[in-house]
C-alpha cells in the first residue's frame, strides 16, 4: 500500500452514507449565476468537470433569503418555480462520477450586499459594523425575524432534497450571519440569542435543528447534514476562540451532525497565541471529537502528501479547495502516480481546459494572491 492509498479508502458517515474516498471538495463561490439567482450553463459545466474529484462534492453557498445574499450573481433557494429545474441539473452534474453531492446553504448577514438584498437593508445579530466594510451598520434583528430564517434555512434544505441533492452543509463559518451569532464582538444582544456562549450558540444549534426537522420529514435517513466554522475569530477583534469553539462542536455532535468541516486558509495552523511549531488546529480539533464525528481538514493543500499528513494530523477527511479549480485531474493523476504532472499554479491560458466561469476567471486571474499563478 502507498503513503497516497489512504486518499481512496471508502469511508462511511454516521448516517451510513458511504463516501467512495476521504476526499472532498471544498465549498467556492463561483460568482457565475444568472441575475434571478438560477444556476448557470457555466456552473454546471464547471461542477461536471470536477465530479471525479472526491467522494464528497460541496458545492458554492446557496442564499436561504432574500436578506441574506452575500455577492453579486450568487444562487438562491428561496424561490422554488423558478430555481428547481437548474438545481437539479447542477446537482446530477455534481453526482455524475459518483460524489456525494452536497449543498452549501448560507445567509450573509452583515457580509450583505445592500443593494441586493431586500429593502437595501442589512441584518445581523447586532447594531454592528461589517467585518469586510466597516461602513456597514446593519439593523439587528428582532426575535420573529430570526426565527423566520431558521425556518428559511429549513427551507433551504427542503430545495436541496426535492433538486436531488445527497445533503447540506451549513455554512458557520466566514464572518457570515451564523458566526456573527456565535460572536461575542458582532453579538452583543441580550435576550436568548445573546449574551453568554451558551446563548450565542443558540442560534447555530436552532437551525441544526431545524435542518434535521425537515431532513427527517422529506428526505432519506442517509440525507447528509454537516457544519462548517472558523475555529476561531482573531481578525482585528476577539468575539470567540478555539476553547470556545470545542464548546460549539460539542454541542453540535450532541444533536447528531454528521460531519464537521473547519475553514482555515492553512492546514497546519495553530491556535492563535501558541507557539509557531506547537499543536495545530486540526490535531487539537480531532482529539477533542475523539472520533465521535468526522472532521474534514481543509486549506492550502495542492499535492498527496499534504492530504495525507492532514490525516496523520487526525482529520478524517481532507478538502481541495483551489487545488480543485487549478487541477481538476489531480485525483486521477494522484491514483496513476502522476505526481510530477499535478499543477500546483492556475495557468492563466488554460481556461477553456479548466472550465471556470467567466467572472470567476476574472476574479482568480488577478495578481491579488488568492491564486498561485503560473
Amino acid at each position: 500500500m502507498t503513503s497516497n492509498s489512504i486518499l481512496f479508502q471508502p469511508f462511511d458517515l454516521p448516517n451510513g452514507a458511504q463516501l467512495s474516498n476521504r476526499l472532498a471538495i471544498a465549498p467556492m463561490t463561483t460568482f457565475s449565476s444568472h441575475s434571478n439567482g438560477t444556476v448557470s450553463d457555466q456552473e454546471i459545466a464547471y461542477y461536471k468537470r470536477r465530479a471525479g474529484l472526491a467522494g464528497l462534492f460541496i458545492s458554492a453557498c446557496i442564499a436561504i433569503s432574500p436578506t441574506g445574499l452575500a455577492f453579486d450573481h450568487q444562487f438562491i433557494a428561496y424561490d422554488p418555480a423558478a430555481i428547481l429545474p437548474r438545481l437539479k441539473k447542477m446537482a446530477e452534474a455534481m453526482k455524475s462520477e459518483g460524489s456525494k453531492a452536497v449543498l452549501q446553504i448560507q445567509h450573509g448577514g452583515s457580509e450583505v450586499g445592500k443593494n441586493l438584498v431586500l429593502f437595501n437593508e442589512t441584518v445581523s445579530a447586532s447594531r454592528v459594523p461589517s467585518f469586510s466594510n466597516p461602513d456597514v451598520v446593519p439593523r439587528a434583528l428582532t426575535d420573529e425575524e430570526i426565527k423566520t430564517i431558521i425556518k428559511e434555512f429549513g427551507f433551504a434544505t427542503k430545495i436541496a432534497i426535492e433538486a436531488g441533492f445527497d445533503g447540506v452543509e451549513i455554512h458557520g463559518a466566514n464572518h457570515y450571519l451564523i458566526q456573527q451569532f456565535v460572536s461575542a464582538h458582532f453579538n452583543q444582544r441580550n435576550d436568548e440569542w445573546g449574551g453568554s456562549l451558551e446563548k450565542r450558540l443558540r442560534f447555530p444549534f436552532a437551525v441544526l435543528e431545524e435542518v434535521q426537522r425537515v431532513a427527517a420529514k422529506e428526505g432519506t435517513s442517509d440525507f447528509i447534514i454537516g457544519y462548517r466554522f472558523s475555529p476561531e475569530e482573531i481578525h482585528r477583534f476577539h468575539g470567540y476562540d478555539i476553547e470556545d469553539t470545542l464548546q460549539l462542536v460539542d454541542g453540535l455532535i450532541s444533536r447528531g451532525v454528521h460531519y464537521l468541516h473547519v475553514s482555515q486558509n492553512d492546514i497546519q495552523s495553530v491556535p492563535h497565541g501558541s507557539e509557531e511549531q506547537g499543536e495545530t488546529i486540526v490535531h487539537k480539533l480531532a482529539a477533542h471529537i475523539d472520533g465521535r464525528v468526522p472532521l474534514i481538514a481543509v486549506g492550502g493543500i495542492h499535492l498527496p502528501d499534504q492530504a495525507t499528513a492532514a490525516i496523520d494530523d487526525g482529520a478524517d477527511l481532507v478538502a481541495l479547495g483551489r487545488e480543485a479549480i487549478i487541477d481538476p485531474d489531480w485525483t486521477q493523476k494522484v491514483k496513476e502516480d502522476q505526481l510530477d504532472q499535478i499543477q500546483v499554479k492556475l495557468d492563466p491560458s488554460r481556461q477553456d481546459a479548466l472550465v471556470v466561469p467567466d467572472r470567476l476567471w476574472k476574479i482568480i486571474t488577478q495578481p491579488t494572491g488568492w491564486f498561485p499563478l503560473a
